[in-house]
């Protein structure tokens, strides 16, 4: 008596779940990146205005004898300071959060 080799089923926890988490993935991916970027963004920010401080100190003198004012720089600085140590800090809490697994809270 021959018997007939059946060919495999997949069951829905095999392959085919994975398949169907693949946009998922590549969208986390994709949030990660943007994520990684916009902390990267956020740290040029305070870097420049940690410079931007540094140099409004160094010239103060030379900037009052020319009888200029720092109103712009100063108002720069008022933004660029807590828009980047905020997302940085968001940031930081995140990855510790991820890599974890537990919720970070602040307070």
């Amino acid at each position: 008596m021959r018997r007939r080799r059946q060919s495999s089923v997949y069951s829905p926890g095999g392959c085919g779940c994975g398949l169907l988490l693949l946009p998922v993935i590549a969208v986390s991916i994709g949030v990660m990146f943007a994520l990684a970027g916009l902390a990267a963004a956020a740290l040029v920010l305070l870097i420049v205005a940690i410079g931007v401080t540094v140099w409004l100190c160094r010239s103060r003198e030379q900037r009052r004898a020319d009888g200029k004012t720092n109103v712009g720089w100063v108002a720069f600085l008022i933004i660029a300071y807590p828009l980047s140590a905020s997302y940085l800090v968001f940031f930081v809490l995140l990855m510790i959060s991820a890599f974890t697994g537990e919720s970070v809270t602040v307070g």
